[in-house]
């Protein structure tokens, strides 16, 4: 079973779709465009009326949701429908703070506590029926990774998977920012325990000179279960979606 993608970029990179039940690492260095990539795949899912669950640990669920409108996401709709919920995992850092900020919270978890966020994760997974469909979001891996230890990071990224993507069909999408050697390094100590890994990056100085428009670059370098292109893909933003850029060289 697959999740389906209707982006022109994602049916370029993945043609059959996200192979449910699969825990999915997005991860790329700061600016190279993981959270475009993101926001257009929770796009895709709440437009054809599956759900998603958001947990949201490096930015405040308000910043997140004023994200997601920009891209021209109705949250308000969403939220009423009950399509779009967010798992607060950010604001536990905040003092003096009087109750949820906004309706589409519906719960808060901390880092620091793996075990907590895994079973709230389970939870609003079964409350909203996510069984075999949806998408869980976790944004980002970094908070968890600071907050624990290596043999805890990898055992709450093993557990995540058993217990979200494996046990009950649930695609799930974690970003893992890679902007230094260090940070890249845990990228390679969960890649052998995840299903898929999206990679995304800014294109070289000397080829974006040569190009008349703004591009990232995207490849697949694993998607267990599902055929993909190879190698790295130019992509391009525009008001409908994200796309494949196709390049035409002279001769």
């Amino acid at each position: 079973m697959f999740l389906q993608l209707s982006q022109d970029l994602f049916k370029y990179l993945l043609p059959e779709g996200l192979p449910r039940s699969s825990f999915i690492v997005l991860a790329g260095e700061g600016g190279s465009g993981k959270s475009v990539i993101l926001i257009h795949l929770v796009k895709d899912v709440l437009s054809v009326g599956e759900p998603v669950i958001y947990l949201t640990l490096d930015d405040d669920p308000l910043t997140v949701l004023r994200q997601l409108s920009a891209f021209k996401i109705p949250v308000e709709n969403y939220c009423s429908q009950q399509l779009l919920s967010i798992i607060d995992g950010f604001s536990y850092t905040m003092r003096q703070r009087r109750g949820r900020v906004h309706s589409c919270v519906i719960d808060e978890v901390s880092p620091e506590n793996p075990d907590n966020t895994i079973t709230t994760l389970i939870k609003a997974s079964e409350r909203f029926r996510l069984e075999e469909r949806g998408l869980v979001v976790i944004d980002s891996l970094n908070e968890a990774m600071i907050s624990l230890d290596p043999a805890r990071f990898v055992s709450f990224v093993k557990s995540l998977r058993a217990n979200i993507a494996k046990s009950r069909g649930i695609t799930t999408i974690a970003t893992l920012h890679t902007s230094t050697s260090e940070l890249r390094n845990y990228l390679l100590i969960i890649e052998h325990l995840v299903d898929g890994v999206l990679e995304t990056s800014s294109i070289p100085e000397d080829l974006a000179s040569q190009i008349p428009v703004f591009v990232r670059q995207i490849r697949v370098l694993k998607m267990k279960g599902a055929s993909h292109k190879q190698g790295w893909i130019l992509y391009s933003i525009d008001s409908e979606g994200v796309k494949p850029a196709i390049l035409r060289i002279k001769s």
